[in-house]
């Protein structure tokens, strides 16, 4: 198979949004000159089947299915990053989860503005889709809200399930991309993203590539949104801790005592401003979470193979 822009699926038991992510990729503008592949991390080989399945049906790009046996996050994408940069002229990787599907826009979107910009990496929004029945509050609460930018240059960019990288940041960057470390607790494309900025690529944001992620019931609950501002305080610490020596370490303790007692004055607001109760109370959970980190802790929230889903991010 052979194309300079592999489209890649992490993809572990979600056949059903599986397929329906294959038949919106098929519908996609630009398709000339993209393959796809699919990354299947379920022992039981579900997915695979169902891309197969899809495959003999007839698609209007090629398909290409790997197995990756080693279950969690990290295993899977440096499975599909090694494959891709293995495959003759292959020029860039767009990455997308397999609870998502695009708009028909999406790959030209994310490819005018690598080309207008020139930057190694690319992102975009990712639009929550609730089920019919979510409480109101599900849909207004920080953390279920697509980012809003600017198209061009970004300073940063935070997760891999709505990315294009160019192929030279994937060689400069080298195995394994995605640390294992954050195998089990996520964060693992923040670290990705950070060491990319820190060996100097450049950054774009690209507002027309769109994506719609399913919202399940399970994570339309006030405890599920505080365990993931939870998680991503954990996540973002211990990813600015690997980039720091002692004496960053040590300013970077005292900005995370400084917040959290910014967080905590705060918390006498939850009184009157119902509306913004969670997302407050998440902020002082987030900022009790970068002291737990900075303290050793970590956060093995997959103790078996995950999901696959990135976080959605909550504001500093």
């Amino acid at each position: 198979m052979r194309a300079s822009t592999i489209i890649a699926i992490p993809t572990f038991r979600r056949p059903d949004q599986l397929r329906h992510l294959i038949e919106a990729i098929a519908k996609l503008d630009r398709l000339e000159d993209a393959a796809l592949l699919v990354a299947d991390n379920d022992a039981g080989g579900e997915g695979a089947a169902v891309a197969a399945a899809m495959a003999e049906k007839g698609l209007p790009i090629p398909i290409e299915v790997i197995r990756v046996p080693e279950p969690g996050l990290c295993h899977v994408r440096n499975a599909i990053v090694a494959h891709a940069l293995s495959m003759e002229g292959m020029q860039r990787l767009v990455m997308i989860d397999d609870d998502e599907w695009p708009e028909p826009q999406w790959l030209a979107a994310l490819l005018t503005v690598q080309q207008r910009t020139d930057a190694a990496v690319v992102g975009g929004p990712v639009i929550p889709v609730f089920r019919e029945g979510t409480p109101d509050w599900a849909e207004q609460t920080l953390i279920f809200r697509p980012e809003q930018r600017p198209e061009g240059p970004a300073e940063m960019l935070y997760a891999s399930n709505n990315l294009l990288v160019m192929r030279p940041a994937l060689v400069a960057l080298g195995a394994p991309w995605f640390d294992p470390a954050f195998n089990r607790s996520g964060g693992e494309d923040l670290d990705f993203l950070t060491r990319l900025k820190a060996i100097g690529f450049t950054f774009a944001w690209a507002p027309g590539a769109r994506v719609s992620e399913w919202v399940g019931a399970d994570r339309a609950r006030r405890a599920w949104v505080l365990r993931r501002m939870w998680r991503i305080g954990v996540t973002d610490t211990r990813v600015a801790r690997k980039q720091r020596g002692l004496i960053g370490r040590v300013g970077l303790g005292l900005r995370s005592l400084a917040l959290l007692g910014l967080r905590t004055a705060a918390l006498p607001a939850l009184a009157w401003q119902r509306h913004r109760r969670l997302d407050i109370a998440g902020q002082w959970v987030k900022a009790l979470a970068r002291l737990y980190a900075l303290a050793g802790g970590s956060d093995a929230i997959y103790a078996a193979p995950n999901p696959l889903s990135s976080p959605r991010r909550g504001s500093s």
